[in-house]
């Protein structure tokens, strides 16, 4: 029987060569879209799932209140909530100590940057990476001593030769290599290629590693992993040790004024979920996982839709055969079981021409998101397994409804073809019409939204000038005297005649100062603190940057007074120390980072950090702490700036990689996140677009295929192309109108709440509905208008001779 259900349904895919066609095609494009989406999603959902005790692995997260009620939440804790946990709590079996540290190594006389973590001796047991070489009890116990990936040991000493070697780091530190790690998946939220023994940061910064109780519980710097025993009820737990710092800190809180609270994350979440800076690696977002899936459904329904559309569309002729199969004795699960073979022929024939496309253009999809997709991946098990869910969905999807349809008559009304005439039918086939320009129109509103919100993020003035800027990284250069050679640099630089400003700076605007420091001015309550970043700049700060000053003085140059005792600070810090005015707080004390002083000047807002946050309260004072370097050059050409800039790091930095960048565009890569989504937005658009106007173009021809007769009658009563055009085509605008009233207010929903995460935002204008249903629209004219024009030409005589 399957085997004549499938000669049948073949014979009737051949002799609609053109609705075949446009089925298989544009659902073939639904699935290489989902295909490509799955992959991802996929991929983000098995982040650090790799590792053995994944189940049994909570980070510490810390959430701090000052006394303004200011919060700060952020994935690490004071140093002394590891070491009471690990001793007076039976639930947690082993807890361990992680710091970010990024260090330069020397290898034949040059300098290579590696992503690293700094961690104690409970790492490997903890988060249970493998070693291929080396002692785990051991690897990291005593000071100086490395850890290398499979990749950085034979980068330095070939494979399997790295073992008890010495790598030379930040130029003076000889580390010993006493292990190499099995190959380490690249889908954890950890990325390292070495890691460093936490004991040697013991020994190098003793004043840092504050283990002391009675003074380190506020010093958020560490990031502690508990691996809990085997049946421990999380939730009990951590309700047990929320108020941790609070019962055993409670002398730092009253002297402070601050509390804390801690939380436990999950390993598995905190990828995906945990929404906090990391210096440990990248993050992804469970909002984007939700978007994507939902865009990726979007295409592959609008491609199920034109499947059933174009199906009960034919119902006419499907009818006459569905009611002589009956009439001859055939039972109605039989015509089932025949329309659901041929739904599978079509959606198999397009899920593996799907799959073509998608192995076709794997390496550009891998490049686009920056992951290394290859085809196992897509023919593994988990890929087959989204390829067989695929196939399970649309096949009943695809084919259920219309074969329930087809049957549900009665032979005598089918055969009397009442069912094309029938009101049912006629407006599923709009409805689903709707639906899918109805999705259409979102993707599209979602993308000029989203475009809008990136342009005018890029294009908002900043208050600061951030042409003709170019900034030099120094944070790789390992010398007790960086800023010495920072000021050295910045002197060099300026015998150039096109170099007119130069600074050395902590941090430069798009980069982190030292962010969540304490500040005591001068009228608050003692020993009550408000949050700020506090940036050690030197005396050229604000007029390299061109930063407005509102009140006061700017640093003296080479001025050890200003060095020692004077701070800028901007208007957020003004409003937030309680001063009346920017000319109020000339003079007043402030403390902060131990540094004690007056302010000599207020600064204009700007912006140090994206539009996702509001201006924060911000200290700058001149203090030697160079990490990195940014100059003023005039003119539209570089080049020659450039060239001095590779010559004097080359006499200063030998062997150093130079890493520069241009400020403008530095700044702007913080709105990545948001240009990818545009760009997943915009080819998502641009399928549904393709793959609706693909079912509109096959409707449009059964239009004008069933209204033959009427076209012909109406030419040789004198109709012209243009009203005969304007006859086929106004239906299926009007629903393409309902559409997009239909979208727009869902698509103004979708991004009022995805522009509320921004602090500065655009309005969505009525422009962009606008733009929207005018493309919508457009593109839908000239879709139908192609087979309207088409049937409008033709000889009237060629369609009465029939009757």
């Amino acid at each position: 029987m399957l085997i004549n259900d499938f000669k049948i349904a073949k014979r009737s895919l051949l002799k609609h060569k053109l609705f075949s066609f446009i089925n298989v095609f544009g659902l073939a494009l639904g699935v290489a879209c989902s295909l490509f989406i799955g992959l991802w999603v996929l991929d983000e959902l098995s982040f650090d799932r790799f590792l053995p005790n994944a189940d049994r692995i909570y980070r510490l997260e810390s959430t701090t209140i000052t006394p303004d009620g200011t919060q700060m939440k952020l994935p690490a804790v004071g140093w002394p909530v590891g070491k009471v946990l690990q001793a007076d709590y039976p639930e947690v079996e082993q807890v361990t100590y992680l710091r970010g540290w990024s260090p330069q190594l020397k290898h034949q006389e040059t300098y290579i940057r590696e992503a690293g973590l700094a961690a104690d001796q409970n790492f490997l047991t903890v988060l249970g990476y493998e070693l291929a070489q080396g002692d785990p009890a051991t690897a990291l116990a005593e000071p100086f001593s490395v850890i290398l990936s499979p990749a950085a040991e034979a980068k330095y000493f070939g494979k399997g030769n790295g073992l008890g070697k010495v790598l030379m780091v930040n130029d003076t530190l000889p580390h010993r290599v006493t292990g190499v790690f099995k190959e380490v998946p690249t889908n954890g939220h950890l990325r390292f290629d070495l890691v460093q023994s936490l004991a040697s940061l013991h020994a190098l910064y003793p004043e840092d590693m504050v283990y002391e109780y009675a003074s380190g519980w506020f010093d958020l710097n560490v990031a502690n992993y508990l691996l809990l025993k085997p049946g421990t009820d999380v939730n009990a737990f951590s309700a047990k040790i929320k108020d941790l710092v609070g019962q055993r800190g409670k002398a730092m809180v009253e002297q402070t004024g601050m509390s804390s609270t801690l939380q436990l994350r999950p390993l598995t979440d905190i990828y995906l979920r945990s929404g906090m800076p990391t210096e440990d690696g990248p993050l992804g977002n469970i909002d984007s996982i939700y978007l994507f899936i939902a865009i990726g459904l979007f295409v592959l329904l609008i491609a199920c839709l034109n499947v059933i559309n174009l199906t009960t569309a034919r119902a006419t002729e499907r009818a006459k055969e569905v009611g002589i199969k009956k009439v001859l004795g055939v039972q109605k699960k039989q015509l089932i079981q025949q329309f659901l073979t041929e739904a599978a022929i079509v959606c198999i024939t397009a899920t593996a021409l799907g799959l073509g496309v998608t192995l076709v253009l794997l390496p550009q999809f891998s490049a686009f998101t920056g992951k290394s997709f290859g085809y196992g991946d897509l023919l593994g098990i988990e890929g087959l397994l989204l390829i067989v869910a695929f196939l399970a969905t649309i096949i009943p999807l695809t084919g259920v409804y219309p074969a329930w349809v087809l049957t549900a008559y009665q032979p005598i009304s089918v055969l009397k073809g009442r069912f094309a005439r029938s009101a049912r039918g006629v407006l599923l086939r709009k409805g689903l019409v709707v639906a899918q320009f109805a999705a259409s129109v979102c993707l599209i509103i979602c993308t000029v939204a989203a475009w809008q919100q990136v342009r005018f993020m890029q294009q908002q003035p900043l208050g600061f000038d951030q042409q003709n800027i170019l900034t030099v990284d120094l944070s790789g250069v390992s010398s007790r005297n960086r800023s010495a050679l920072a000021a050295t640099l910045r002197s060099e630089l300026l015998t150039h005649s096109q170099i007119t400003a130069a600074t050395a700076a902590n941090a430069v605007p798009g980069q982190m100062g030292w962010d969540g420091q304490f500040a005591y001015g001068e009228g608050n309550a003692p020993g009550k603190g408000i949050l700020v970043e506090h940036i050690p700049v030197d005396q050229h700060y604000t007029r390299t940057l061109n930063l407005r000053l509102l009140a006061g003085r700017d640093f003296v140059a080479d001025s050890k007074a200003d060095e020692a005792e004077t701070f800028l600070i901007n208007e957020a810090a003004v409003n937030a120390f309680g001063w009346e005015n920017p000319p109020a707080a000339i003079g007043k004390k402030l403390s902060v980072s131990g540094i004690n002083g007056k302010v000599v000047g207020v600064v204009r807002n700007y912006h140090q950090h994206s539009l996702h946050d509001n201006i924060r309260p911000l200290v700058l004072n001149a203090m030697p702490r160079a990490r990195v370097v940014a100059f003023r050059y005039e003119g539209n050409n570089p080049t020659a700036a450039i060239n001095h800039l590779k010559a004097s790091w080359e006499k200063l930095f030998p062997g150093y990689v130079l890493d520069f960048n241009f400020l403008d565009a530095a700044f702007k890569q913080q709105y990545l996140a948001e240009q990818k989504l545009i760009d997943i937005f915009s080819l998502a658009a641009g399928m549904a677009i393709l793959i609706s106007c693909l079912g509109l173009l096959g409707l449009s021809v059964f239009s004008t295929i069933q209204r033959q007769k009427e076209i012909g009658v109406r030419k040789v009563l004198g109709a012209s192309v243009a009203s005969i055009v304007a006859l086929l085509s106004k239906d299926f605008l009007k629903l393409v109108l309902i559409a997009i009233l239909i979208a727009s207010p869902i698509a103004w929903y979708a991004m009022k709440e995805w522009l509320a995460d921004f602090a500065y935002k655009v309005d969505i204008n009525w422009w962009v509905f606008a733009l929207a249903g005018g493309l919508a629209v457009g593109i839908a004219l000239l879709t139908v208008s192609f087979q309207s024009v088409k049937a409008a030409l033709m000889n009237p005589v060629k369609s009465l001779r029939s009757e």
